[in-house]
């Protein structure tokens, strides 16, 4: 029997899951500044020849335990000397007053790293209420290791300690006050493709510090464009923090209701959401559905100064919630769905899309927006290199493994405050599939690696090509009918009926006729997106032929107004002879759920005699790689202990370990960590 949906809403997006303000609400010159060098693009190839492939690694898992009277431990970060952990604990601080475990005010707590001296800094203070214990809040530690960042997703405070956060015998939370940037009272004036004013719903989503302390970046729900990533100086005002100076960090919207170009149609209308800064602060990561990629959740990075774009992930599946490491070399993705078929029913057949953002966040509400909806969902957190999956290709090493027990390990929110300042851990949350809660202990995952200096910590001010939220103008806030050119061959012909938000019924239609963006393959048909009140409906009549081959043949609707949300009808997608169909009722999801989330996977060892020594080399696998999902991601293990009698040895990067055991018939055994499973071979 699968447990009952409470379909409680909470102020999360975690893909994006729009608020339903959007849904109902009703909607009230071109640009003066400079372009961004380049529409987005996949990875440049690096002088050299491409990067090598890194090896999986060994993965050791850490529970720190905390006292008894300590409940939901939960979204750990570490603090600015490395040796502490900041979190969220004891949501419900009076369970006499409060029957909700999971709800009340959000107590930021600090531990060190050996688990000793857990304490409470924020209570007492003026803290935000929240409505969930899993997933709480954001945290990030100010550089001065006075201050820390903290608060729920819309409402993020700065708490500060005196003499210092680990010697904390003052505090005081005070509040930050977003209005400086929503100019006009959150009334955008026209312009670009966008005609009438559009509504600025403010939100300050998924907020995130700068690692030097001077910016905050969120997201905000707009009308022409479902959701803004935001910019913003951050500075204090004596009895409150503001920002000011804010610049929009989305792709350039269409500069006219009769531009030509594609890329700023499609691009502009994707839906977004900001993740965490990178590169020292030089860098802003964060998800994206729609452009090039439609119905395909992936990261991207975009550099602060120059506006230049990275795709980082191509998987055709949700992946977001990220971090990359100090050092720039790896990075951690929380919600990661690689393989576990969650939605590649939208990602599998490529092909740009133009107006994304008028669906994907009403889906996103109805699969995430609450601790059981997440419960019921078949992520893992897992490793990747700093510059992503590599055209779909690498398969992300799965982190920790679920046990078969009440507590799995869920995403992490943060962004880069996951990450030891060495690059060697990442502080991970866990959640109870019966309470829904966090757990009662802290996770860190430790990797045998070498520690190594973080990148050099520099000024995340935006460049000239950022507009301010004014100059800003997403193609979805249009009313027009536009014929474009793909970049090869073919046209699309799109229709923008009214902006998002708008009560009345209202229909978006792209009609493609041999569209295509390289000249060797082309899409045909239909896509139409109709919406009304709390009701998304998605209906595809789509084909792809020429190198490549595929099809989107489905009819969505996405109810939203009642508790649990309704997800009504399929969608089969094919791509180059793969067919998948979903999405899968929940009521089954929640069922099956324990029986997909990823456990360790099987080593591969083999052995060779030389002489008087064995070679041993050590590999695992992970099938499902490729834009086609057919492919097989195989590399070496490094850092695997391997035994052979009473000798030990180490594997490199190769996966080799060599030993000199005495002749005989002997037993090879190999611990690779947590991501793996043990391994017994017979040495002859």
């Amino acid at each position: 029997m699968s447990r009952p949906m409470r379909g409680r809403t909470v102020k999360r997006t975690g893909l994006l899951a729009v608020p339903l303000l959007l849904m109902a609400v009703a909607t009230v010159p071109t640009p003066a500044f400079s372009a961004p060098a380049s529409h987005p693009t996949a990875p440049a190839a690096k002088p050299g020849g491409p990067t090598p492939t890194p090896p999986w690694e060994t993965v050791s898992l850490e529970k720190i335990k905390l006292p008894a009277t300590v409940k939901n431990a939960s979204s750990p970060a570490y603090s600015k000397d490395g040796k502490h952990l900041l979190f969220f604990a004891n949501i419900d601080a009076d369970p006499a007053q409060n029957p909700d475990p999971n709800r009340g005010p959000l107590h930021l707590w600090i531990v060190g790293t050996d688990g000793k001296g857990a304490h409470c800094l924020s209570c007492g203070t003026d803290e935000p209420e929240v409505g969930e214990a899993e997933q709480p809040g954001l945290i990030a530690p100010f550089p001065d290791g006075k201050r820390a960042f903290y608060g729920p997703y819309g409402d993020p405070r700065v708490l500060h300690c005196a003499p210092s956060i680990l010697d904390c015998k003052t505090a005081t939370t005070y509040r930050i006050d977003q209005s400086g940037a929503r100019p006009g009272g959150g009334v955008v004036p026209p312009g670009g493709a966008v005609t009438t004013p559009s509504l600025n719903g403010g939100g300050a989503s998924s907020p995130k510090l700068s690692p030097d302390g001077n910016y905050v970046a969120w997201s905000d729900f707009r009308s022409d464009s479902v959701l803004n990533m935001v910019i913003a100086k951050l500075e204090f005002a004596g009895d409150k923090y503001v920002v000011t100076n804010p610049r929009v960090l989305n792709p350039a919207g269409p500069t006219s209701p009769t531009d030509p170009d594609p890329r700023p149609w499609s691009e502009s209308s994707g839906l977004f959401e900001l993740k965490s800064f990178a590169d020292g602060g030089r860098s802003i990561v964060y998800v994206q559905v729609g452009g090039g990629a439609s119905g395909n959740p992936d990261l991207w990075k975009v550099d602060l100064r120059t506006g230049e774009r990275t795709r980082l992930t191509a998987y055709p599946d949700w992946e977001e919630d990220m971090a990359i490491s100090p050092d720039g070399r790896s990075m951690y993705v929380g919600v990661n769905a690689q393989r576990r078929h969650y939605f590649d029913w939208a990602a599998l057949m490529p092909f740009r899309g133009f107006f994304d953002a008028s669906w994907v966040g009403a889906m996103a509400i109805t699969q995430v927006s609450s601790s059981e909806l997440r419960s019921c969902a078949q992520f893992a957190s897992s490793l990747l290199p700093a510059d992503g999956d590599r055209d779909g290709n690498l398969v992300g090493q799965v982190i920790a493994p679920y046990d078969g027990g009440d507590i799995r390990e869920t995403t992490q929110l943060h962004g880069w405050p996951i990450w030891s300042h060495d690059s060697t851990s990442v502080a991970l949350s866990t959640q109870s599939l019966s309470t829904l809660g966090a757990g009662p202990e802290l996770l860190v995952a430790h990797f045998n690696r070498a520690p190594s200096k973080p990148k050099p910590v520099v000024s995340s001010a935006p460049g000239a090509w950022a507009p301010t939220p004014d100059q800003y103008h997403g193609a979805i806030g249009a009313k027009t009918t536009v014929t474009l050119k793909g970049l090869a061959s073919g046209t699309v012909t799109v229709k923008y009926t009214a902006p998002l938000g708008n009560a009345q019924p209202n229909e978006l239609r792209a009609t493609y006729v041999g569209y295509s963006d390289d000249g060797k393959s082309f899409v045909d048909g239909t896509q139409v997106v109709q919406r009304g009140g709390t009701t998304v409906r998605l209906i595809n009549n789509l084909t792809l032929r020429g190198e490549h081959t595929g099809s989107l043949d489905g009819d969505i609707t996405m109810e939203l107004a009642a508790r649990p949300f309704k997800v009504i009808g399929s969608q089969t997608a094919t791509y180059d002879g793969t067919t998948v169909t979903g999405p899968q009722p929940l009521d089954e999801r929640c069922e099956d759920n324990r029986d997909v989330l990823p456990r360790p996977t099987e080593l591969d060892v083999d052995t060779t005699r030389h002489g008087t020594s064995v070679v041993v080399r050590v590999t695992a696998a992970y099938d499902g790689a490729g834009a086609d999902q057919q492919g097989t991601d195989s590399r070496p293990v490094r850092g695997a202990i391997v035994r052979i009698g009473g000798e030990t040895a180490t594997t490199d990067r190769n996966g080799r370990a060599v030993l000199h055991p005495r002749n005989g018939r002997q037993t090879v055994e190999v611990d690779a960590g947590a991501s793996f499973l043990p391994a017994r071979v017979t040495l002859s």
